[in-house]
């Protein structure tokens, strides 16, 4: 059976070629965080939702879509609102747009909660700023070459297991730490290459350059 998947739209920078690489269908759940129905509205989505504090936005009130208005004094982001509603449509699958970049803060938020995600039984991704980052855990993924770099990061503990295939500099069964960044800036030099890790959260980043 096919996972239903939802699009996020928060405020960050998206670049048309994030919402081309997102690939948006007719069947996915889309929802607009706070000022990333601003971004909706730039590219022509019509977002199945708008949630958020608009702190940082004028209300959009007069949108004729569903809106889920909350407090500023709260303990989600306004992207962990909109991921706890894909969760609550169904959604297993989550593409986060406008999750990089800007404020360091709000991007570690969203890193974690691709751990949020996975502790959830979903998967999911960031699309920003010249880059795509998912978490990997106790599973394996088939990642396309892209033009730029592919690097790695034990997130949260030690990373355990840890296999490479089709890069530029392979492992076998190895450990990453969060303490040293050994996984950075490796390259796939086939069509494809597979991660795999048994033990641990395993952040895996591609760039473009």
């Amino acid at each position: 059976m096919e996972t239903k998947r939802c699009v996020i739209l928060c405020a960050g920078a998206t670049a048309p070629e994030d919402i081309a690489w997102a690939k948006i269908g007719a069947g996915d759940f889309v929802i607009a965080a706070d000022a990333g129905y601003l971004h909706a509205q730039t590219y022509g989505i019509r977002p199945n939702l708008i949630v958020g504090d608009f702190d940082s936005s004028a209300d959009p009130g007069a949108l004729d879509i569903p809106i889920e208005r909350f407090p500023t004094h709260k303990d989600d982001t306004d992207c962990m609102l909109a991921v706890r509603r894909g969760l609550a449509e169904g959604c297993r699958s989550f593409v986060i747009l406008g999750g990089l970049g800007g404020r360091l803060d709000h991007t570690l938020a969203n890193l974690q909660t691709l751990a949020f995600l996975a502790d959830h039984g979903a998967t999911g991704w960031l699309k920003g700023e010249g880059a795509a980052v998912t978490l990997l855990r106790k599973d394996t993924i088939t990642l396309p070459r892209p033009s730029g770099y592919l690097s790695l990061f034990a997130l949260g503990g030690p990373c355990r297991g840890i296999t490479l295939q089709g890069t530029e500099y392979p492992l076998e069964n190895a450990e990453l730490t969060p303490g040293f960044p050994l996984g950075v800036s490796n390259h796939i030099v086939e069509e494809t290459a597979d991660v795999t890790v048994t033990e641990g959260d395993l952040l895996i980043v591609l760039t473009d350059n």
